[in-house]
């Protein structure tokens, strides 16, 4: 039987990281596309080269990509933001499909993958279900406040940078609006693991 992937994806500061963080808990492997982003620009990649080209030498630091420099000018302009989407994606979407045969081969039947930008990517076109994880947008900037460390300018540019809710809900199979405790956030993952489960036939 074939493995079923599971597409997780949400809003920054929605609490999509927790929730990829149960999956695995509950004995999902979950492959992390924010990992497969580290690795798509390790120095003496294509992808890499691609950026130093796309946006001047500067984003490298001894050889290496100056992640906060790069996210700071691409969050500065839609249009730069859609260039870095491209170049990293593309990199991004080719390690993603070896390691879902990676696990295919080793018999797995339920696999996550845990992705910001799952749609935006292509990415979902691997995934037979798509969960998205979203919660109120007063909640996220007080979260992304907290764990960043950025300015209430420089987050409300990455939230704007977002999509919307209906984003996520007209194309997901499930919805989970993080909106309360982490232990009712825990509660929904571990209802969702369950019917992920049955589906998987596992």
């Amino acid at each position: 039987m074939d493995c079923l992937v599971v597409g997780l994806t949400g809003q920054t500061g929605a609490g999509k990281s927790t929730v990829s963080r149960l999956l695995a808990a509950g004995g999902i492997p979950v492959v992390d596309c924010d990992i497969l982003a580290r690795e798509a620009v390790l120095p003496g990649s294509v992808c890499l080269a691609q950026l130093a080209e796309a946006f001047g030498k500067e984003i490298l630091q001894d050889g290496s990509l100056d992640r906060a420099k790069t996210a700071k000018i691409a969050f500065s302009d839609p249009q730069k933001l859609k260039t870095l989407n491209r170049i990293t994606h593309q990199a991004i979407l080719v390690l993603l499909e070896q390691r879902l045969q990676e696990l295919r081969e080793k018999g797995e039947r339920l696999t996550a993958v845990d992705a910001p930008t799952l749609f935006e990517s292509g990415a979902d076109r691997f995934c037979g279900v798509v969960v998205s994880v979203i919660a109120p947008k007063e909640l996220r900037r007080r979260r992304i406040l907290d764990r960043d460390g950025l300015t209430p300018e420089e987050a409300q540019r990455r939230m704007g940078a977002q999509q919307p809710d209906d984003f996520y809900t007209s194309r997901s199979d499930f919805v989970l609006v993080n909106d309360g405790t982490q232990k009712d956030l825990a509660e929904k993952t571990g209802r969702l693991i369950q019917i992920l489960q049955e589906k998987a036939g596992i």
